[in-house]
Order: C-alpha cells, then sequence, then structure tokens
C-alpha cells in the first residue's frame, strides 16, 4: 500500500503531510502553495499524512512501489540466495 493524491486541487497547502510524514515522501512547493509527493517509494503505508490531511486530498492505494535494482543490491540478493539455497539443500 501506499500514498497517493486524490484530488491536487484539494490540496490547502496546509503543510500537514509534510511535518507529518516520518519517511520525507512529500515535498512543498511554495510557488504552486501545494504539498507534492515527491518520493512515493519511500512511503511505509503509516498513514500519518492521508488521516491528517486538512484538505482530504490524500487517499491510500494497493499499488506498491518497488525499490530499484542498484548493482551492488542486485549482487548481494542473487549472493544470499545461493547461500540460503547451499544451506537448505544439505
Amino acid at each position: 500500500m501506499s500514498i497517493a493524491r486524490r484530488n491536487r486541487d484539494d490540496c490547502i497547502g496546509c503543510q500537514t503531510c509534510v511535518e507529518r510524514c516520518p519517511m520525507d515522501v512529500f515535498y512543498y512547493d511554495p510557488v504552486e502553495n501545494k504539498s507534492v509527493i515527491l518520493y512515493p517509494e519511500n512511503c511505509q503505508s503509516c498513514g500519518q499524512c492521508y488521516v491528517n490531511c486538512l484538505g482530504r486530498a490524500l487517499t491510500i492505494v494497493n499499488d506498491m512501489y518497488g525499490y530499484a535494482q542498484t548493482s551492488y543490491r542486485a549482487a548481494t540478493t542473487v549472493a544470499m540466495n545461493r547461500t540460503a539455497q547451499a544451506v537448505i539443500d544439505r
């Protein structure tokens, strides 16, 4: 689950989501006077932004944002899987 914008026009620019989010998912755009979901992949689905949104501009969706596989992450994941398989095969 992740956070999504239901309607950007409903955002009243109160910055509550920016202040409440423990994962720094939101950015406040002072030119537009609206918050922007800048890093949706960091959302941990705590719901603090959704519950405290004064304009009711946010919603929680079932889409989960995956983490990008860097070369380091891909290499360590494969190595860990092979190690785990070797232990299971014994």
